[in-house]
């Protein structure tokens, strides 16, 4: 259960999805191509917290003999499974509070009430 990334872990990510593979190295060089100086150890052991959360993978080059990393998820799927963990989390301590403040929350934007209502009947339709 993913329920936040950090603003390196972002960085990183963001490289892996421009690049779609790099190496520790690569990312480091990126990083610092964009301003963001780190040591390289802070970079692997950032790039190693991503693999045990299962957002990148890690995998042997045989020639280089270094690891590469991939995205394991793109954006768009990180950020859906860090909203229904927090989503999650929250209606299973404070269900009424929740509801209560999402719903005051949408209440002014009827864009957004036309397409929670879609997705209901959606989700309704395949009952």
């Amino acid at each position: 259960m993913i329920k936040n990334i950090g603003p390196l872990e972002r960085k990183i990510l963001e490289i892996l999805w421009d690049k779609k593979q790099a190496t520790a190295r690569e990312i480091c060089n990126s990083l610092e191509e964009c301003g963001d100086r780190r040591a390289y150890s802070t970079i692997r052991t950032i790039i190693k917290r991503l693999v045990k959360k299962k957002i990148i993978a890690e995998s042997i080059d045989p020639k280089e003999r270094t690891f590469i990393y991939t995205p394991l998820l793109t954006q768009e799927e990180l950020e859906i499974t860090i909203v229904n963990s927090v989503i999650g989390e929250l209606l299973s301590r404070f269900k009424k509070s929740t509801i209560s403040y999402l719903a005051e929350e949408l209440s002014d934007n009827e864009e957004e009430i036309k397409r929670i209502k879609q997705k209901l009947y959606e989700m309704k339709q395949d009952e």
